[in-house]
């Protein structure tokens, strides 16, 4: 069982932390070893029969070999550390409910090489990390062999043998699996928001980016940047100024702060990797006004992030439950990063989304109604309204010690689980029934193949393709 504490500020604004250090106003808890908290009590909404229409609107697309890629994938954070038993089984399970996309950690980053110094406990994942900090050296080094980089080696290759891309995720906003404040730490440094601005931090943020692009899988002897087992590189994991600790300095917190820093480190990665998509990973927030997720607060604009020129395709996340709105709530946000997306011609990302349920004893859930209710919606909006793709949190499995990994959070879900045969019945839907798909295919005739995912737009006022300025070449 991991020791990971992804606690109250994964969820809630950091404003509201002190107030809510006993009780757990948001949600529930990811990916961690201690009892899970009781989420927040739903919002009660009466039935939604609204009508949904098909948009006729085209948008930008995902290609594979030269056709649009509309998909469902899934997230799942442990595969970095965990046996290849267990590695086998949630990759297995994603390819037999037809998945094409599967979401991983790319960091796991720890204090010194002894855990001093560690943000997240002792910085490994059961005797696994991937980075740390080499006091001799004076700067962070890297771990390359069977308790490091070699994990991910293996998820790759094993995803290519199943015929399932990988997005890696390159840090995270929050201390589980060190991320952010594990870099400023090692610097010194005592302010979240430096993360995206101090040179040294960056530099090292580059330094590691360009090893894992750089990086010769040591099973298949393939190189990261050549391997099309690769969807793209992920800058971070839900990018915000602040995560709820105590390097949290708000006076600091601004929209072009790290507007800029996903500018300059998508620019940098581009650079050193042509064939791969960028993405910025953001949890999709808006800064213009509107109340939760629309106000900026957290300094974050996902429509800025999304016009930066190396910035493939858009990020947005949804769990109601631990923002405190309804499901209802989530079909509005749905549409509006689709619209978004289609007015700058580049696709777009549901890439975590999740319902809480309960599970009894057995691992059977007990109270699946409301889930059962939102992702057929959702599913529907994202099929109608030109939704590109999307990647449920999460996809659990088998574990080593006991009969399933266990459902810390409340979202996981498990083949043979009411909610794994919706996402099976979605995953054979999108490619035919996605509208994105739909209406991008009468205009694709012209797009070349390539084994790579890229991405390409039309071009606004008519029905001409114009490949955005980061499509890599093939």
């Amino acid at each position: 069982m991991i020791e990971v504490a992804l606690t109250l500020q994964r969820w809630i604004r950091p404003a509201l932390l002190a107030a809510a250090a006993t009780l757990c106003l948001s949600g529930c808890l990811r990916q961690t070893g201690a009892t899970a908290l009781e989420p927040r009590r739903p919002v009660a909404e009466g039935p939604d029969d609204s009508k949904i229409t098909e948009t006729d609107r085209v948008g930008g697309s995902f290609m594979l070999g030269g056709q649009p890629f509309c998909f469902l994938g899934t997230n799942n954070y442990y595969v970095s550390f965990k046996s290849k038993k267990m590695t086998d089984d949630v990759l297995e399970s994603a390819k037999a409910m037809g998945l094409k996309v599967i979401r991983v950690w790319g960091y796991i980053d720890k204090g010194k090489a002894d855990g001093s110094g560690s943000v997240d406990g002792t910085g490994d994942k059961e005797g696994v990390y991937f980075q740390y900090w080499d006091a001799a050296k004076n700067r962070p080094a890297y771990n390359d062999g069977p308790t490091g980089l070699e994990h991910l080696d293996y998820v790759l290759d094993k995803a290519q043998k199943l015929d399932l891309k990988v997005m890696v995720v390159l840090t995270n906003n929050w201390r589980d699996f060190g991320g952010m404040d594990q870099y400023l730490t090692w610097y010194g440094l005592k302010q979240h928001h430096l993360f995206y601005s101090d040179k040294a931090v960056i530099g090292a943020f580059k330094d590691y980016a360009a090893h894992l692009v750089s990086r010769k899988n040591s099973v298949s002897g393939v190189v990261y940047r050549d391997d099309p087992t690769i969807f793209g590189w992920e800058l971070a994991n839900e990018p915000r100024c602040t995560s709820g600790y105590d390097f949290d300095d708000r006076s600091g917190c601004k929209i072009e702060t790290t507007t800029a820093w996903a500018d300059d480190m998508s620019t940098y990665i581009k650079s050193i990797d042509k064939n791969h998509l960028v993405s910025v990973g953001d949890e999709g927030f808006f800064a213009k006004g509107g109340g939760f997720g629309y106000d900026g607060v957290d300094g974050v604009d996902h429509a800025a992030f999304l016009a930066l020129p190396h910035i493939d395709f858009g990020t947005y996340h949804l769990y109601p439950d631990g923002w405190g709105q309804g499901i209802r709530w989530g079909n509005k946000w749905i549409q509006d990063h689709i619209e978004l997306a289609q007015s700058l011609g580049k696709p777009t990302l549901l890439e975590e989304y999740g319902v809480v349920v309960h599970r009894n004893d057995a691992m059977t859930i007990i109270d699946g109604e409301r889930r059962q209710k939102a992702y057929p919606r959702w599913h529907e909006i994202l099929l109608k309204r030109g939704g590109n793709a999307a990647l449920f949190w999460m996809l659990g499995g088998a574990d080593d010690h006991q009969g399933k990994y266990p459902d810390f959070d409340h979202f996981t879900v498990y083949p043979g689980d009411p909610t794994a045969k919706l996402m099976t019945q979605l995953a054979a839907q999108f490619p035919s029934e996605g509208q994105a798909c739909r209406l991008f295919r009468k205009i694709a005739s012209d797009v070349p193949a390539s084994k790579f995912v890229t991405v390409a737009g039309p071009q606004r006022g008519h029905q001409a393709l114009l490949p955005l300025p980061s499509r890599p070449p093939t």
